[in-house]
């Protein structure tokens, strides 16, 4: 079960939509304080009472609850009824006008719960816009009334998004589809630049990374990675990242984490190694997480994470040092130690990752 909220100041545009009987075969489930005869009935009776306290921009409450279509043979009116009503008193949302509409014109079961926000005394009800609040008495519900728990997001009809709510699932949707394809920070903020969407970073006082956030350019409207969905946050994504540089150092000094950088690089390794037949769930070579201690450190949001099989195929690649021909002379060793050695050795010689600029 979901809940909408949407307060306003027009019962009478509102009443009609509610109780449109031709079009959302609509269904009375629950009232109280006004008049059913008609919807200028319904609506004269909200008017009277809103005009009891003068001042009030959005005096009409208007908040939306949706079962899901699993619960369709599960919750009939009276069900649906008692679970809207409890709803109402958990929000805190009592002692006022009400009426509780069934719509039957959609797959999935659903009430319009109409109300007054100046409250039988002429008070005002707060509270009752929390959306915060509101997820969380909603789960709760479900949880006690046995009812099935939404699929995610894949299952939301866009079409019928409308404002913010669009506006986040288009995120969704772009960011989804752009990690496929992504296995840098990099890559993931010039992929999203072409599609209309800025990627940032939230830093602590120190500097280091600690959270992400995304922007519609052509609405300039903003959300952090784990407001658009738990899987979007900084630690979920960056877990599944590369660092093709040197992981042991802050991660404030990743050269991924800033815009100028350069990644034609980047491009140009990850290629080479997708036309080797390799996936990225491939196993690294023997020997290279030991030698390269192939770890990624995130920020607030997220965790540890061993570098996946992709990642270790590059930075061996990566921090291979250069062929000098021998001048001749005492020969190496075999030994896999002095081999690992020397790996060390010739990483931090040549592969030194570039500091923030000041």
């Amino acid at each position: 079960m979901i809940a909408k909220i949407h307060p306003g100041n027009n019962f009478g545009g509102l009443v009609n939509y509610a109780n449109d009987i031709e079009k959302k075969d609509a269904v009375v489930v629950a009232s109280d304080g006004v008049s059913l005869a008609s919807n200028a009935a319904i609506t004269a009776s909200f008017k009277a009472q809103a005009k009891i306290h003068y001042g009030v921009k959005d005096f009409v409450g208007h908040i939306s609850l949706s079962f899901s279509p699993e619960d369709k043979d599960k919750v009939d009116n009276e069900l649906m009824a008692k679970i809207a009503k409890e709803y109402m008193r958990r929000m805190g949302i009592i002692n006022t006008q009400y009426v509780i509409f069934r719509h039957q014109d959609q797959p999935h079961p659903h009430v319009h719960i109409v109300y007054n926000r100046v409250d039988n005394d002429g008070n005002i009800i707060k509270g009752d816009c929390s959306f915060s609040k509101s997820a969380a008495i909603t789960k709760a519900l479900t949880r006690k009334y046995g009812l099935t728990f939404g699929k995610g997001k894949k299952n939301v009809r866009r079409d019928r998004l409308m404002g913010k709510d669009a506006i986040k699932y288009h995120l969704y949707d772009t960011i989804t589809a752009a990690l496929k394809d992504c296995i840098t920070w990099q890559q993931l903020r010039k992929a999203l630049s072409e599609k209309g969407i800025s990627l940032d970073f939230v830093r602590n006082s120190d500097g280091s990374v600690r959270g992400v956030t995304f922007t519609d350019n052509e609405y300039q409207v903003t959300f952090s990675g784990s407001k658009i969905d738990r899987s979007l946050s900084f630690g979920k994504i960056d877990k599944n990242m590369v660092n093709i540089y040197q992981i042991n150092d802050d991660p404030s000094d990743r050269p991924e984490f800033y815009p100028h950088y350069d990644t034609e690089y980047i491009t140009h390794i990850t290629q080479q190694y997708r036309q080797n037949g390799q996936d990225r769930q491939s196993t690294p070579s023997d020997g290279i997480e030991d030698a390269f201690n192939f770890t990624q450190t995130s920020g607030q949001e997220g965790g540890t994470s061993s570098g996946s099989g992709i990642g270790a195929a590059i930075a061996e690649v990566l921090l291979q040092p250069p062929v000098v021909p021998s001048s001749g002379g005492g020969g190496g060793s075999s030994s896999k130690d002095d081999d690992d050695d020397d790996k060390e050795k010739n990483k931090n010689k040549y592969y030194t990752p570039r500091k923030r600029k000041r």
